[in-house]
């Protein structure tokens, strides 16, 4: 077999660089392949093929040109040039490290990207249902009525996020996020038109039954939909708005 090319003591030594970070050698498979003179290696993690250590071996045995996916900062990095055994094997433990990072960043990354899908089907929802009498501006009148429910959804989302299970300097700390992100919705209640200011709002309503599901649950959707234009109301798709508590 072609993996014979490497002698043994160096194939071990490589399983040893792959134990850390939760990780054991049995999670990755070996390849090699030769290319005219050199030997091509090729280290997989065996859950999710895109995940590749590869590198060169010279005819004098130096290991050389070094492709790592994920790298640190790109998915795919390249490290061109002659590395000694010390310098392959911290590499290689960079990795893992890269790994880790990336499978326990994933969920996070689908939040996000389902939270940008969701804010993209708004803008069109709301370009949608708005003619171009919506491009005008609240009333003083309307202005007050939203800061005052605004005001109360505030107080709500405050009551159900102290009953979290978060620790204390978490709920200050989302407390006081939120109560900046509504003074910021009452402050451009004054300049923004009532189509841009709907979409501040849906947008920020996404962003809370994210971040605080259980509390979005416990303040349902009939408070949320006070605060709609009704333009938008009643034709809003569920998805948009706090999942519904059924056991209230």
């Amino acid at each position: 077999m072609a993996a014979l090319d490497l002698n043994q003591s160096f194939l071990v030594g490589l399983r040893k660089n792959l134990e850390g970070n939760g990780f054991t050698a049995d999670d990755f498979e070996f390849t090699t392949k030769k290319t005219y003179s050199d030997l091509n290696v090729q280290i997989k993690y065996i859950y999710n093929k895109d995940y590749c250590f590869k590198f060169v071996i010279s005819p004098t045995g130096q290991p050389q040109d070094i492709e790592l996916s994920p790298g640190k900062i790109l998915s795919l990095e390249k490290i061109p040039g002659t590395v000694n055994y010390d310098n392959l094997s911290f590499k290689i433990a960079n990795w893992l490290e890269f790994i880790r990072n990336e499978i326990g960043n994933t969920v996070v990354g689908r939040h996000i990207k389902d939270t940008q899908e969701k804010i993209a089907e708004i803008e069109d929802l709301i370009e949608n249902k708005f003619d171009e009498a919506s491009e005008t501006y609240f009333t003083k009148a309307e202005g007050k009525e939203l800061k005052d429910k605004l005001q109360e959804l505030e107080e709500m989302y405050f009551s159900s996020i102290e009953k979290s299970e978060k620790i204390q300097y978490e709920i200050e700390a989302e407390k006081t996020k939120l109560h900046e992100e509504i003074e910021l919705l009452k402050d451009q209640v004054q300049y923004l038109t009532k189509k841009k200011w709907a979409t501040a709002l849906m947008v920020k309503l996404v962003n809370w039954a994210t971040r605080n599901p259980q509390a979005a649950k416990q303040i349902g959707q009939s408070a949320v939909k006070t605060l709609l234009p009704k333009e938008i109301e009643d034709s809003l798709p569920s998805n948009f708005l706090p999942p519904t508590d059924e056991s209230n």
